[in-house]
């Protein structure tokens, strides 16, 4: 890699008056195009780091194949946190102070999203969180920016669906983990707003292998839906618990119902159960899109995290691309690197991308950091004992 400091001066007297200032003055190498991904490849998260990692790489593949950003390839560094906060910590920092690294793209479960967002604040290195649903996650936002919803934006869904459909009694059941308490208390408030009553809330440890107490209590309340807040595996035996009762209400299973591994651990229990989706595949960009993910890396029932990888990877060619993130870049100060990517993302990040429907997108603010409150979700079912989703009709399937 050249130096700056190989450039000619143009006069005699320029060079003289180098001299004078010193022989041994030097000059910094330009900054290597370091992102990390950190997230689940293994555990209990695992489809959603794999796919968002597949996504990210049919951007920064190509781009590389030809020739980079001003013949700079990025190099892209992966670690797997297995649902671990602890190892997400170990590897954030990892990257901030060994890798170089200018951005950090991962954090899909959300206590491994709130490890990296101290370490990032702590490095001072942006960071993009993919599907991690935990609001907290960028609050008082500096470095932060995320690709995936809040739980909130996904309870508003819900709500609304809920109540443009008439239902007024809903049941929740959630799991011990962040992702689970705090979608069973945005839940509750947004169907509060719309005047649906929580007949009963249930909460069970997530390494639970027993949930019919919770399910009978659910059953004497007599709800019309049931609104489930898991992980995969504890979600299936939720579904199947429910199901073996008789409960033939529709089930509502955020962010969760869609994930490849709860639906295989459910299989024909799992059919019908609703997926507020933010992937609309009636956006021919969209159709399009993961009809080329599933050449290259197999079939896939249709999935936020592709689209989020594929989104976050966008927004972080662009960021690079910019001219004062190069000038940063090439001046080999990385903190004025990652302070500019930073100020860049809020610059480009008023976008469209694969999530979210035609009248909704991203927006990377100083006041808000990430998809839009209105516009970004669809409904889906998952079918065929697990192996398809399926666009659904929400009416129908809300008054069963």
């Amino acid at each position: 890699m050249q130096r700056i400091s190989h450039y000619l001066f143009r006069s005699t007297a320029a060079v003289a008056a180098t001299l004078a200032l010193g022989v041994g003055a030097t000059f910094a190498d330009p900054l290597k195009l370091v992102i990390c991904h950190i997230d689940d490849r293994s555990g209990s998260a695992a489809d959603t780091g794999i796919e968002s990692l597949n996504g990210l790489k049919m951007v920064l593949d190509p781009l590389n194949e030809a020739g980079g950003i001003e013949g700079q390839k990025i190099e892209l560094i992966t670690y797997d946190t297995k649902t671990d906060p602890q190892l997400a910590a170990n590897f954030g920092t990892r990257c901030a102070e060994d890798d170089a690294g200018l951005l950090v793209i991962g954090g899909s479960p959300s206590a491994v999203a709130n490890s990296l967002v101290t370490v990032a604040n702590q490095n001072k290195v942006p960071l993009y969180i993919l599907a991690a649903a935990a609001p907290e996650v960028t609050d008082n936002a500096n470095y932060q920016y995320r690709f995936g919803p809040k739980v909130t934006q996904d309870s508003i869904a819900v709500a609304d669906a809920l109540a443009a459909n008439g239902v007024k009694k809903v049941a929740i059941i959630n799991n011990s983990v962040p992702f689970g308490i705090s979608g069973a208390a945005s839940a509750t408030a947004e169907l509060g707003k719309k005047g649906i009553a929580i007949t009963t809330q249930q909460t069970y440890d997530v390494a639970a292998t027993d949930v019919s107490p919770q399910v009978i209590n659910i059953m004497q309340t007599d709800p019309e839906a049931i609104l489930v807040y898991p992980y995969p595996a504890d979600g299936a035996r939720v579904v199947r618990t429910i199901r073996q009762m008789g409960l033939e209400q529709p089930v509502i299973m955020p962010r969760v119902g869609i994930m490849k591994a709860f639906r295989e651990l459910a299989a024909e229990t799992g059919n019908d159960v609703l997926v507020p989706s933010s992937v609309d595949t009636t956006r021919p960009e969209v159709a399009e899109f993961f009809k080329d993910y599933s050449a290259k890396y197999g079939p896939l029932a249709v999935s936020p995290s592709p689209a989020q990888g594929y989104d976050a990877g966008t927004l972080a060619v662009a960021v690079l691309k910019d001219e004062k993130v190069q000038e940063a870049v090439k001046s080999g100060d990385i903190q004025a690197a990652r302070d500019a990517i930073r100020d860049a993302t809020t610059r480009h990040g008023d976008f469209t991308g694969l999530q979210g429907t035609s009248k909704g997108g991203y927006q990377f603010s100083k006041s808000h950091h990430g998809p839009t409150d209105d516009g970004f979700f669809v409904f889906v079912k998952v079918a065929e004992n697990g192996q398809a989703i399926e666009a659904v009709d929400t009416a129908a399937a809300l008054k069963k």
